[in-house]
Protein backbone atom coordinates (compact mmCIF):
# COMPACT_ATOMS: atom_id res chain seq x y z
CA UNK A 1 0.00 0.00 0.00
CA UNK A 2 1.12 3.19 -0.51
CA UNK A 3 0.01 6.72 -0.22
CA UNK A 4 -0.01 8.77 -3.14
CA UNK A 5 -1.41 11.96 -2.61
CA UNK A 6 -3.77 14.05 -0.62
CA UNK A 7 -7.38 14.42 -2.46
CA UNK A 8 -8.70 16.53 0.25
CA UNK A 9 -9.09 17.75 3.71
CA UNK A 10 -11.62 19.43 5.54
CA UNK A 11 -14.13 20.40 8.39
CA UNK A 12 -17.98 19.11 8.93
CA UNK A 13 -17.51 15.76 7.37
CA UNK A 14 -21.07 13.71 7.65
CA UNK A 15 -21.87 10.31 7.15
CA UNK A 16 -24.92 8.06 7.16
CA UNK A 17 -24.55 4.42 8.66
CA UNK A 18 -26.26 1.52 7.63
CA UNK A 19 -28.66 1.99 10.64
CA UNK A 20 -29.55 5.45 9.38
CA UNK A 21 -28.00 7.05 12.15
CA UNK A 22 -25.59 10.12 11.04
CA UNK A 23 -22.52 10.97 12.62
CA UNK A 24 -20.93 14.11 11.96
CA UNK A 25 -17.04 14.31 12.10
CA UNK A 26 -15.23 17.91 12.79
CA UNK A 27 -12.16 17.27 10.83
CA UNK A 28 -11.39 14.45 7.73
CA UNK A 29 -8.59 13.99 5.26
CA UNK A 30 -8.91 12.11 2.59
CA UNK A 31 -6.38 10.12 0.51
CA UNK A 32 -5.39 8.60 -3.11
CA UNK A 33 -3.55 5.38 -2.05
CA UNK A 34 -2.56 2.28 -4.09
CA UNK A 35 -2.31 -1.43 -3.02
CA UNK A 36 -1.96 -4.46 -5.13
CA UNK A 37 -5.64 -4.38 -6.39
CA UNK A 38 -5.57 -0.87 -8.39
CA UNK A 39 -5.98 2.85 -7.18
CA UNK A 40 -8.91 3.77 -3.80
CA UNK A 41 -9.76 6.79 -2.05
CA UNK A 42 -9.44 6.85 1.41
CA UNK A 43 -10.85 8.80 4.13
CA UNK A 44 -10.17 9.47 7.90
CA UNK A 45 -12.84 11.68 9.66
CA UNK A 46 -11.72 12.90 13.30
CA UNK A 47 -14.25 13.31 15.79
CA UNK A 48 -15.96 12.84 19.55
CA UNK A 49 -18.74 10.39 20.67
CA UNK A 50 -19.36 9.23 24.46
CA UNK A 51 -17.87 5.45 25.25
CA UNK A 52 -17.35 3.85 27.94
CA UNK A 53 -18.38 6.45 30.31
CA UNK A 54 -16.73 9.64 28.40
CA UNK A 55 -16.24 11.64 25.41
CA UNK A 56 -13.74 10.39 23.46
CA UNK A 57 -11.92 10.81 20.18
CA UNK A 58 -13.00 8.53 17.72
CA UNK A 59 -11.13 8.38 14.25
CA UNK A 60 -13.04 6.19 11.30
CA UNK A 61 -11.17 4.92 8.18
CA UNK A 62 -13.31 4.51 5.03
CA UNK A 63 -12.11 2.89 1.88
CA UNK A 64 -14.03 3.99 -1.20
CA UNK A 65 -16.96 4.58 1.09
CA UNK A 66 -16.90 1.75 3.17
CA UNK A 67 -15.95 2.04 6.95
CA UNK A 68 -13.00 -0.28 7.75
CA UNK A 69 -11.67 0.75 11.11
CA UNK A 70 -13.01 2.73 13.96
CA UNK A 71 -10.41 4.06 16.80
CA UNK A 72 -11.23 5.56 20.27
CA UNK A 73 -9.16 7.68 22.29
CA UNK A 74 -7.41 6.13 25.13
CA UNK A 75 -7.59 7.55 28.82
CA UNK A 76 -4.38 9.54 28.41
CA UNK A 77 -5.30 10.43 24.69
CA UNK A 78 -4.83 14.19 25.78
CA UNK A 79 -0.63 13.44 26.74
CA UNK A 80 -0.12 10.33 24.88
CA UNK A 81 -2.48 11.20 21.43
CA UNK A 82 -3.48 7.12 21.31
CA UNK A 83 -6.06 5.65 20.01
CA UNK A 84 -7.05 2.00 19.88
CA UNK A 85 -9.08 -0.08 17.48
CA UNK A 86 -10.55 -3.42 18.78
CA UNK A 87 -8.76 -6.49 17.04
CA UNK A 88 -11.43 -8.64 15.14
CA UNK A 89 -11.24 -11.94 14.44
CA UNK A 90 -13.61 -14.68 12.30
CA UNK A 91 -15.92 -16.63 14.86
CA UNK A 92 -18.90 -19.64 14.30
CA UNK A 93 -21.48 -16.11 14.13
CA UNK A 94 -19.29 -13.94 12.26
CA UNK A 95 -16.54 -11.72 14.04
CA UNK A 96 -16.04 -11.57 17.21
CA UNK A 97 -13.02 -9.67 19.58
CA UNK A 98 -9.81 -11.34 19.71
CA UNK A 99 -9.88 -11.64 24.08
CA UNK A 100 -7.32 -10.12 26.01
CA UNK A 101 -5.51 -11.96 27.30
CA UNK A 102 -6.97 -15.15 26.41
CA UNK A 103 -7.00 -15.13 22.71
CA UNK A 104 -3.55 -15.09 20.97
CA UNK A 105 -3.33 -12.71 18.42
CA UNK A 106 -3.37 -13.20 15.08
CA UNK A 107 0.33 -13.24 13.18
CA UNK A 108 -1.50 -10.47 10.68
CA UNK A 109 -1.60 -7.79 13.48
CA UNK A 110 2.27 -8.41 13.94
CA UNK A 111 3.19 -5.42 12.35
CA UNK A 112 0.58 -3.23 14.40
CA UNK A 113 1.69 -2.55 18.09
CA UNK A 114 -0.90 -4.15 20.38
CA UNK A 115 -1.85 -3.88 23.94
CA UNK A 116 -5.04 -4.93 25.94
CA UNK A 117 -8.16 -2.54 25.64
CA UNK A 118 -8.31 -2.35 29.42
CA UNK A 119 -4.90 -1.42 29.59
CA UNK A 120 -5.92 1.62 28.27
CA UNK A 121 -9.26 2.41 29.31
CA UNK A 122 -10.45 2.04 32.79
CA UNK A 123 -13.93 1.68 33.16
CA UNK A 124 -16.06 -1.27 34.06
CA UNK A 125 -17.62 -1.80 30.95
CA UNK A 126 -14.80 -1.95 28.95
CA UNK A 127 -14.36 -4.90 26.74
CA UNK A 128 -11.28 -7.26 27.31
CA UNK A 129 -10.39 -7.38 24.13
CA UNK A 130 -7.26 -6.64 22.42
CA UNK A 131 -6.62 -3.52 20.40
CA UNK A 132 -4.30 -2.12 17.76
CA UNK A 133 -2.27 1.02 19.19
CA UNK A 134 -1.92 4.37 16.82
CA UNK A 135 -1.35 7.91 17.57
CA UNK A 136 -4.00 9.88 15.88
CA UNK A 137 -1.93 11.23 13.70
CA UNK A 138 0.05 8.25 12.11
CA UNK A 139 -2.30 8.18 9.25
CA UNK A 140 0.10 5.37 7.72
CA UNK A 141 -0.78 3.10 10.35
CA UNK A 142 -4.39 4.23 10.64
CA UNK A 143 -5.34 3.18 6.79
CA UNK A 144 -2.73 -0.17 6.99
CA UNK A 145 -5.28 -1.32 9.26
CA UNK A 146 -7.89 -0.48 7.34
CA UNK A 147 -6.49 -2.22 4.39
CA UNK A 148 -5.54 -5.35 6.31
CA UNK A 149 -9.78 -5.15 7.14
CA UNK A 150 -10.71 -4.85 3.79
CA UNK A 151 -8.52 -8.12 2.96
CA UNK A 152 -9.58 -10.06 5.87
CA UNK A 153 -13.54 -9.04 4.66
CA UNK A 154 -12.65 -9.45 1.27
CA UNK A 155 -11.65 -13.40 1.96
CA UNK A 156 -14.75 -14.25 3.66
Amino acid sequence: MQVVAIKDAGKKFEYKWPSGDTEIYDYFVEYSVIAEDGQHSVKIGFGKRPVYGTDRVRVVVWIDGYPHAQFLGTDDFERTGEVLSEIKIAGSDGERICRYPDDVVPERYSMFRVEGLPIRIRDPGVHNAWAVVSNIADHKTLIALAMLRRLERRRK
